[in-house]
């Protein structure tokens, strides 16, 4: 019987075209942390807030080529501390808590959730079944918790919130998929996985067991040259939940609240 659905998050449920670039919002936060530094820390070698701002982007660069590589998760803190290092700081001077502080996480503007998102969800929360997310995030959850609250998706998803970063791995890596099921308490062959991403979404779900559903946008292939080949696909979430009757029948009778 079906138990829980879980879902990848950025391109899946929240939708980003109408966010503002990341550049713009991303750049203003550094500009942040480059005032901070040189009022508390010292005049930087960089005198430019561009010039710093390029240094963060290269040092989240390269944690991302790494963590694509080896599957071990990027980590915000440690991108700006190789930041700090990059623009000259000493490593006795770094004050992290104060420069995450300046930095002021907020979620983006035009940041939304699919309509079809907030439509189906909803009645799988009233069937009974289990909602989870898992993101392949260098950001803590409780940064993305933030964007959650703002699209109005949050309290769909009392009990599982993973970020890569706070497990330590990337998708499709099955450590993630595991402790995500570990926290509904639910058993791989019992939950179903959907998301946009055929590597990191369907071959990492099925490898840990899980059914999997690809999110198809515009013209994405539904098929990936290594041969992942979803279990389903769906173009809207309303396509989701006959598809789930056609794999678990009867899961609607469940302990519907």
């Amino acid at each position: 019987m079906l138990k829980a659905v879980l879902f990848d998050l950025d391109g899946t449920l929240m939708d980003w075209s109408a966010a503002e670039p990341w550049e713009n919002y991303e750049s203003r936060r550094l500009a942040r942390v480059f005032e901070f530094v040189n009022q508390t820390l010292g005049p930087l070698p960089c005198s430019d807030p561009d010039a710093f701002f390029a240094l963060y982007v290269a040092q989240l660069t390269d944690a991302w080529k790494t963590g694509n590589r080896t599957l071990h998760a990027p980590s915000l803190l440690n991108v700006m501390a190789g930041t700090l290092q990059a623009s000259g700081v000493p490593d006795d001077r770094w004050d992290i808590e104060g420069v995450m502080g300046a930095y002021d996480w907020h979620p983006a503007n035009g940041l939304r959730a699919y309509p079809d998102v907030l439509e189906v969800l909803p009645e799988l929360d009233q069937h009974g079944i289990a909602l989870g997310i898992i993101t392949n995030s260098s950001l803590p959850m409780s940064f993305r918790d933030q964007e959650l609250r703002t699209i109005g998706l949050l309290d769909l998803f009392p009990k599982c919130r993973v970020s890569a970063v706070d497990v330590g791995y990337l998708k499709p890596h099955p450590v993630i998929f595991d402790h995500a099921l570990e926290l509904l308490g639910v058993p791989a062959h019992e939950a179903v996985f959907v998301g946009d991403n055929l590597e990191a979404d369907i071959c990492g779900a099925q490898n840990a067991g899980l059914r999997s559903v690809f999110r198809i946008h515009d013209s994405q292939e539904t098929e990936s040259g290594d041969g992942i080949v979803p279990d389903g696909s769906v173009h809207s979430f309303h396509e989701l939940l006959p598809l789930l009757d056609g794999w678990y029948p009867g899961w609607r009778n469940g302990d519907a609240r």
